[in-house]
């Protein structure tokens, strides 16, 4: 674990969610490498840790190969019930409503695919973890706190539930350069800067991580 996330959690844990007071002894950290959308090849350089509470997660990513310039994003995708999910692994297909082959089963009105199905059962939550505007060295780092219940920032879902049980994944999202006048929208948002219809093109989900519950 690197020094900078080392830090961050000594100091962005006990402030977040301790208010000032000694951490409670009931934490549990995970750590693991960031991979692509593309194949879910390991992206090496990369390292992203889950600081788990009784009363939230924090979140930390450091990674590399992302295009200077551009608006990213990076968001909790939480799985509160990760036992109703599809053949026992969360993923894409609890989401959205996916064929044999993994390709999006789109509706005839042309809305998002979504697998409503799923995402109840699962009681899945997308809420927003960070945002920034990628430096010259295509490396970045994600940082971002998730109380229990705090949907403030939510795509859809009601939040985080149980810290210890939920799986939690992260997604690095890329929404392009900057357009005039869009650059705060692009790093806050989900769609920021892209087409408001499905696939919401050019945003595209670039890197992931998966952490599995803790009990």
């Amino acid at each position: 674990m690197t020094k900078k996330i080392m830090a961050a959690i000594s100091l962005s844990t006990a402030l977040i969610f301790s208010g000032g007071n000694p951490v409670a002894a009931d934490q549990a950290s995970q750590n693991t490498t960031m991979q692509s959308f593309e194949d879910a090849s390991v992206i090496e350089g990369t390292e992203a840790m889950l600081m788990r509470m009784d009363n939230g997660v924090y979140m930390e990513i450091e990674t590399v190969g992302l295009t200077p310039g551009h608006a990213v994003t990076a968001w909790f995708v939480v799985f509160n019930q990760p036992g109703a999910c599809s053949g026992g692994e969360c993923g894409e297909n609890d989401i959205f409503n996916l064929d044999s082959d993994g390709e999006f089963i789109l509706p005839d009105d042309g809305a998002p695919p979504m697998n409503m199905d799923g995402i109840k059962a699962a009681n899945i939550s997308v809420l927003r973890l960070d945002g920034l505007i990628i430096d010259t060295d295509g490396k970045a780092n994600f940082r971002g706190h998730l109380p229990l219940g705090d949907a403030s920032e939510a795509i859809f879902g009601t939040g985080l539930v149980d810290a210890h049980a939920a799986e939690i994944h992260a997604v690095i999202r890329d929404h392009q350069a900057p357009s005039s006048g869009m650059a705060n929208a692009m790093v806050n948002s989900m769609n920021g800067g892209c087409a408001n219809e499905w696939p919401n093109d050019p945003c595209v989900d670039l890197q992931f991580a998966i952490f599995k519950p803790a009990m």
